[in-house]
This record gives C-alpha cells, structure tokens and sequence, in this order.
C-alpha cells in the first residue's frame, strides 16, 4: 500500500506584467524567459505515484482577488520534459507533441473559486481545489469523467522531480498588483 502525501510549491507574478493575460499566455514569475523559475516538486526517493488532485490558490499583495474570467490550466511535467518557459504574460502555445509528454493537466473553472472560510464572494485571498479529470473533447461542453489518478514513473537517471505550467485559458484582467500563487498535489507515492 503506498502512501498520500500532499506537496506545495508556490510563486510569485511580477508587478510589471500583472495586466490583462490573453487565453493561452503562460503565469509565471517573471517576464523573461531565461529568469522563470517554475513551481517543481521533489519526488526523490519516489519511484512512481498517481496525481490524485490538485489545488491552486491565489494571494495578491493588495485588494481582493479578480477572480472573473480566472479559467486557467495547471499542467504537470516530469522536468525532463517540461517546455521552455517563455515568461510571464506571453503567449505560450503547448505544442501537441510537447503536451503528449505531460504527466496531468488540471483545469480550474473561473466559477469554481472559494474563499477560505468559504466564501464564493471576491475576498483577500481565493482557492480551488480539483480531481484528475479525462477531458472529453467535444465541441459542445460535456460533464469531465472523475479518474483514478494521473500516474508516474521515475526510470533510473531520471530527475524525481514533477514542474508546473500555469496558463490563462481566457482573458483574465488581474489587479496590477504581484499575485501569489500556490500549487498544492495530493499523491499516492509507492
């Protein structure tokens, strides 16, 4: 039996890029590419594991959270894999065969944020938390199948590490304040 073990890695926007994001434009912590430093998880001494689910929470340095329109993706990759950062607010497409390589993909829905006393009204800080999820892709919308897990392997010379990209899905109109954001896994590790 393996064990569930929650990890969390979080980053920070800059304030010179917290403007108006485009669908496809990747959040991350800084405009240029070659200075991100994406969210990872150390899974050293971890083999495999499946992602249970994932939870992403927002923090701006002031005011409340704009949450309207805040439908971004969350996807995951073994580091070795993972596509070059193209920095903060720039459009970032994932190419087919580059997305073929991701461990999970979590979509978090612009109606599906809480506070955390629960609350569904804009407040200091926003939360969402999501299962794996197989997408089904039509082109009317469809209800997500809840899966298993989405599952890993680490092979010998591979890094045991898991790195984040966080991309706006819609056009999303944050404060022009830095954000925190906050990238919680829940795994079931051998």
């Amino acid at each position: 039996m393996g064990k569930i073990i929650t990890m969390r890695s979080t980053f920070a926007t800059t304030e010179a890029a917290a403007g108006a994001y485009a669908a496809g434009d990747e959040i991350s912590n800084d405009t240029t590419a070659g200075s991100v430093v994406r969210a990872t998880f150390d899974l050293a001494g971890f083999s495999r594991g499946l992602i249970l689910g994932a939870q992403l929470d927002v923090t701006p340095a002031s005011s409340n959270v704009v949450t309207t329109a805040f439908d971004v993706e969350l996807a995951l990759f073994k580091t070795a894999n993972v596509p070059a950062a193209v920095g903060d607010n720039v459009t970032h497409p994932i190419a087919a065969a580059t997305r073929a390589l991701a461990v999970g993909s979590f979509r978090f829905d612009d109606t599906g944020w809480t506070g955390p006393l629960g609350t569904v009204a804009a407040g200091t800080s926003q939360y969402q938390k999501v299962p794996a999820t197989v997408v089904m892709p039509l082109a009317t919308p469809a209800l997500q199948s809840v899966y298993v897990g989405y599952p890993f392997e680490f092979k010998g010379g591979e890094a045991e590490t898991l790195t984040a990209v966080l991309r706006a899905l819609a056009a999303w109109t944050p404060l022009a304040v830095v954000n925190t954001f906050g990238i919680t896994l829940d795994l079931l590790t051998d």
